[in-house]
Order: structure tokens, then sequence, then C-alpha cells
């Protein structure tokens, strides 16, 4: 390989590598964008949708963010939803977020969620389970019916296996 090839091989990573970091949103970004949308609750977790291209949610989606140790790793629910809660040590290290789409998703977009529209949107998360149906009653046992005694216990036999 010519060193010419080479160099051109090299400043052809390096661009690519540095035009990916780029692209990608840092911790403060995607904090402070939260902060101007949603003044009224600046200490309060914020809330994403990883959408795809076409606007739909993106389920399973690894968001990713910090480097030394303090990391944040979380993965989308089947809305989309992504709840990051602030840190003053991501906030100080400013790392890049990173996702990680599942199979088949090519392209992605970050959203922010109003904080009450998020509480909207999911309510069967938090509402309560349905109770369960009262279970029927259990059928009656023959010793049950013929009587008020207790059936007598019956008595082992002597000779084993019969």
């Amino acid at each position: 390989m010519s060193l010419r090839r080479a160099l051109l091989t090299v400043a052809l990573t390096a661009t690519s590598l540095l035009t990916a970091c780029a692209l990608r949103p840092s911790y403060k970004d995607v904090m402070a964008t939260a902060a101007v949308t949603d003044a009224s609750t600046a200490q309060a977790p914020v809330v994403l949708r990883v959408v795809d291209g076409s606007g739909k949610p993106v389920k399973g989606a690894r968001v990713r963010a910090g480097e030394l140790r303090t990391r944040v790793n979380v993965v989308s629910d089947a809305d989309g939803l992504v709840t990051l809660e602030p840190s003053a040590v991501l906030m100080k290290e400013n790392p890049l977020v990173e996702v990680v789409l599942p199979k088949g998703v090519t392209t992605y977009r970050l959203e922010h969620v109003p904080a009450g529209q998020a509480a909207a949107e999911t309510p069967a998360a938090t509402e309560p389970a349905p109770a369960a149906p009262a279970p029927a009653p259990a059928a009656e046992t023959p010793a049950a019916t013929t009587g008020s005694e207790p059936a007598p216990a019956q008595q082992p036999s002597a000779t084993p296996g019969t």
C-alpha cells in the first residue's frame, strides 16, 4: 500500500469519527433543552422519546452517557420513552449521549417530552392492574357433604406396595 493511500485512509477515518462525534448531542445540550422547554421543574427527571426517521417510537433503544465513574444506561420502552435523572457529576463531565439502536432501525431523533405529556401518554404504566376476579368456590369434597364429622384417618397398610 502506498503512502498516499495510507494517509488518505487515515484522513477519511478521522473525518468520519469526528463527524459522528459532532452530530451526537452532549449531556448539557440534552438537559439544557429540557430546562428551557420545562423551566418549572429544574431538578425533575428529563423524559425523552427516541423516534426513527418516520417519527415512530423506537422500542429497545439504549441511551448511554458517561465516560468515567458515573454512567447512565437506560432502555426505551414501547412508546420510545427514556427518563434521565439530572446529575451534577455528568453536567461537569459533559459526555456525549450515545444511542444504540435495535436491529432494523437506521436513523433516530431524540425528542423532549414535557413532564405533563409523558404522564398523560402512559396511563397504563401508572395505573394499578385491575383486581383479579374472585376465585370460584372450591368443589366440596365428598367427606364434607356426607356429614358434619370429619372422616377418620386411614391407617397405612402393613405390607409395603399394597
